[in-house]
C-alpha cells in the first residue's frame, strides 16, 4: 500500500516556485520512470536491498542466535527507504524473516513518488487478514461487540513476540502499530 506523506512534514525538499514537496526535475522523472514500469520487469526489493549493499542472508543460512540482529537491519533499512511494517507480532523471528526475504520484498517494487511512503500490512484489512486481526490484534472489546452483532470471531491466538512496539513507523502518521 502507497501512501502519500503529510504535505507539513519538516524535512522535505520543497520547490519555492510551484510550493511543490519536489521539484519539476524530479516529478518529471518520476512520472517517466513510472509510465515505463512494468511488473514483469521491475526490479524486487530484495534486489534494491542487495544493490544497496545491504546483506540479507538466505533464511536457511541464518541461525537463531543472529536473527534479530538481522530482522533489526532489515526494517531500517526498509524504513530507509520509506517501507514500513506492521502488524507482525504473530509471527516468530524466523517465520517473520523468512516472510519478508522470500515472500514480501520479493515482488517488484513500483516506481514511488518521493513525497510518499509504503506499508507492508502482515495482517491486511481483507480476506485472511481480518482473521488473523480477529484473532490477534483486535481488542477484547471490539470482539465483543462484533460477536453481540453475531459476527463470527475466531478463538484468540497469542502473540508469540512483542516486535510491533519497536518497528520504524512512517513520519508524521501516529497509532500505526
Amino acid at each position: 500500500m502507497i501512501m502519500p506523506m503529510p504535505s507539513d512534514m519538516p524535512g522535505l525538499p520543497e520547490d519555492s516556485k510551484s510550493g511543490n514537496l519536489l521539484g519539476q526535475s524530479e516529478a518529471v522523472e518520476w512520472l517517466e520512470n513510472a509510465r515505463a514500469w512494468c511488473p514483469q520487469s521491475g526490479i524486487t526489493w530484495i534486489e534494491k536491498l542487495r544493490k544497496d549493499g545491504i546483506k540479507l542472508p538466505d533464511p536457511d543460512h541464518l541461525s537463531d542466535q543472529h536473527l534479530p540482529a538481522m530482522i533489526r537491519r532489515l526494517v531500517l533499512s526498509l524504513a530507509e527507504r520509506g517501507l514500513y511494517v506492521m502488524h507482525t507480532d504473530h509471527l516468530a523471528d524466523a517465520a517473520f524473516y523468512q516472510y519478508m526475504v522470500e515472500t514480501a520484498l520479493a515482488v517488484p517494487a513500483p516506481p514511488r513518488h518521493p513525497g510518499a511512503f509504503e506499508v507492508i500490512d502482515l495482517c491486511p484489512p481483507y480476506g485472511a487478514g481480518i482473521e488473523l486481526m480477529l484473532a490477534c490484534y483486535a481488542t477484547d472489546e471490539a470482539r465483543e461487540a462484533f460477536q453481540a452483532e453475531g459476527v463470527a470471531i475466531p478463538p484468540r491466538k497469542p502473540l508469540v513476540c512483542d516486535r510491533d512496539r519497536t518497528l520504524p513507523k512512517p513520519p508524521g502518521v501516529e497509532g500505526v502499530s
